[in-house]
């Protein structure tokens, strides 16, 4: 910047300061195929939730069918799929190609703490609003996740 003249920052070029991480296209390629899927399954739950089955994503089940590879890429994200999905279940069921989702409306319970729609909820007298996943946030260890 020259001293005296006003210039705007968005017409600087900004230098990565950050070095090249190890395994970073890799990374990304998952992440992108991650996101292509989870489009699919955007994309049906809102057919869904327009035909008035489900209010929103979390009252929502789905289950993935794609390719071996796709399959084996949701798979490794385990338990926190329905955190990516943004649904209260997400399983990965047999290979397709191309890619399908299913989706069903979920016949358990809402937490009132977050809102996911569990089997649990309630199975904790002190919290009978609350799904297990929440007590344990609240009053236990809390959860651990790997991904999302």
């Amino acid at each position: 910047m020259n001293p005296g003249k006003e210039e705007s920052v968005f017409f600087h070029t900004w230098k990565d300061v950050l070095p090249a991480q190890e395994g970073e296209a890799e990374l990304r390629a998952r992440w992108e195929r991650i996101r292509e899927l989870r489009a699919l399954v955007t994309r049906k739950l809102e057919e869904v939730r327009a035909a008035g089955s489900i209010g929103s994503s979390l009252q929502a089940e789905v289950v993935v069918h794609a390719d071996p590879a796709g399959a084996d890429l949701l798979r490794s994200l385990g338990e926190d799929l329905k955190f990516v999905l943004i649904t209260s279940k997400a399983t990965v069921g047999a290979n397709a190609e191309p890619a399908t989702v299913d989706v069903v409306p979920s016949a358990q319970a809402k937490c009132e703490r977050c809102w996911h729609w569990r089997e649990d909820v309630g199975s904790d007298r002190r919290h009978a609003t609350l799904c297990a996943r929440c007590v344990s946030n609240l009053d236990g260890p809390g959860e651990a996740r790997r991904h999302a």
